[in-house]
C-alpha cells in the first residue's frame, strides 16, 4: 500500500521533513511498501524547504540585516518554473521573530530593511517572479523598512522602526525597481492594514508592543495608508491580507504586488494534487489544530485535496484546541502526538518530538489496517 506524509513543521521543534520521516520510518514495509515523503508548508516557516524539495533550483546565498540590523548571511532559492525564473524567499530567514526577544524595545527598533536587500539581490540576477513567504515576521513597521531598502524615499528622523518616526514618503522609486518583476507575496491571514483588525492591534501584542506603541504605529499606519491611496488608489484597509506579517502584505500590493494562499500556491507550484494520487493515507499536521487551521493550513488543504481523490487522511500534531470538531470532520481522525502529561520545554524537544510522532502514527496505521 501507498502512504504519503506531508505535515507541516512543529514550528520551533522540527522541521516538516524530519516529521514526515519520522513517520514514514515507523511503518512497517511490510504493509506499505511505497511511502512517499512530502516536506509542505503554506507561506510560514519551511516554505523555501518545501519548494526547493519540489522544484529543484539553486540555493543563492546573500549578505543582509536582521530586525535590528546586524549583519547575517541568508538563503534564498531560484528556480526555473514554466519557462520563468523564480525567486523564492521566506521572510522569517531575515527578519524572523527569533532574531529578537519580542518587547516593546524590540517592536521600536524593529525594521524589514533586510528583506528588501534580498529582493534587490534576485532581481540583479535576472529573475521574472519574487514569491515571499510572509509567516513569522518579527517586524511591525508597516513593510517600510522594506520599502526603504528598494528605494523609497521615506523621511525619518531617527533609526528603528521607520512606521513610527515617518514624517513623509516616496514611494515612485521602489515602484520602479520591482517593476520588471511580479512580486507575490503568501499569506494566509486576510487582516487590514490597520483598524481594530490591523496589523498594530491583532500583531503588536504578540511581538511585545506596549499599548502604547501600539496606538502609535496604528495612528501611522493610517496615515501611510490614507497617502498611498491618493497617490495609487490603492486601499489597503479594504485589501485582505495587507497588514499580514506587520503590514509587509500592504508594502506588496504599495508596490504593484499581489497577495495568494500560501498552501494553494505551494501546491500548485509543487503539483501536490499529483503527487497525492493513488496513495491508500495520508498523514498531515501541524504543532497546533485550532480554529485557524482551516484559514488555508496546510492539514486542511491536504484534506481537502485529498477528498477529491477519496484518499482518508490522519492528522497529528502537538496539541489540539477544543471545539473543532466541524474541523475535524475533514479527516478520518486527528491525535495529538503527546504520550503522557508533560512540560510545553518537553513537548518540544526535537527528539522526543520525533520519537512521539513515531510512536502514533504506527499505533494508528495498525487500526487503519485492523491490526496488520
Amino acid at each position: 500500500m501507498k502512504v504519503i506524509a506531508a505535515i507541516d513543521s512543529f514550528k520551533g521543534s522540527a522541521a516538516s521533513k524530519e516529521l514526515n520521516q519520522a513517520v514514514l520510518d515507523a511503518l512497517p514495509d511490510t504493509i506499505w511498501t511505497e511511502k512517499i515523503n512530502l516536506p509542505i508548508a503554506d507561506g510560514g516557516e519551511g516554505s523555501i524547504d518545501a519548494l526547493k524539495h519540489g522544484l529543484n533550483g539553486e540555493v543563492i546565498s546573500c549578505t543582509s540585516v536582521d530586525p535590528l540590523g546586524r549583519g547575517i548571511n541568508v538563503q534564498y532559492l531560484i528556480s526555473n518554473v514554466a519557462g520563468k525564473r523564480m525567486a523564492f524567499i521566506e521572510s522569517a530567514s531575515v527578519i524572523g521573530i527569533h532574531f529578537v526577544t519580542p518587547s516593546d524595545e524590540t517592536v521600536r527598533q524593529g525594521s524589514s530593511y533586510g528583506l528588501g536587500l534580498l529582493i534587490k539581490d534576485a532581481i540583479a540576477k535576472g529573475v521574472q517572479a519574487v514569491y515571499l513567504s510572509l509567516g513569522g515576521s518579527g517586524t511591525s513597521d508597516g513593510g517600510l523598512g522594506l520599502l526603504q531598502s528598494l528605494g523609497s524615499k521615506i523621511q525619518t528622523p531617527e533609526n528603528g522602526n521607520p512606521l513610527l518616526s515617518v514624517s513623509d514618503f516616496d514611494l515612485g522609486p521602489a515602484r520602479q525597481a520591482v517593476r520588471n518583476v511580479s512580486l507575490i507575496a503568501l499569506a494566509d491571514v486576510t487582516n487590514p492594514y490597520t483598524g481594530k483588525n490591523g496589523f498594530a492591534e491583532i500583531f503588536g501584542p504578540q511581538k511585545g508592543a506596549s499599548n502604547t506603541t501600539i496606538e502609535e504605529m496604528d495612528l501611522q499606519a493610517k496615515r501611510v495608508a490614507e497617502k498611498i491611496f491618493e497617490q495609487y488608489k490603492i486601499d489597503l484597509n479594504h485589501e485582505a491580507g495587507a497588514g499580514a506579517a506587520g503590514g509587509l502584505g500592504g508594502a506588496v500590493l504599495a508596490l504593484g504586488g499581489r497577495i495568494q494562499s500560501g498552501f494553494q500556491t505551494i501546491s500548485q507550484l509543487i503539483d501536490l494534487e499529483e503527487k497525492i494520487s493513488g496513495a491508500d493515507l495520508i498523514f498531515t499536521g501541524e504543532g497546533r489544530l485550532d480554529a485557524q487551521t482551516a484559514q488555508g493550513k496546510v492539514p486542511f488543504g491536504i484534506a481537502q485535496l485529498a477528498k477529491k481523490a477519496d484518499i482518508p487522511v490522519i492528522a497529528l500534531c502537538g496539541s489540539k484546541a477544543e471545539g473543532i470538531s466541524e474541523l475535524e470532520d475533514h479527516f478520518l481522525g486527528s491525535f495529538s502526538i503527546q504520550q503522557g502529561p508533560c512540560s510545553l520545554k518537553e513537548a518540544m524537544d526535537k527528539k522526543t518530538t520525533l520519537k512521539n510522532i513515531g510512536l502514533t502514527a504506527a499505533a494508528l496505521a495498525k487500526v487503519f489496517c485492523r491490526g496488520e
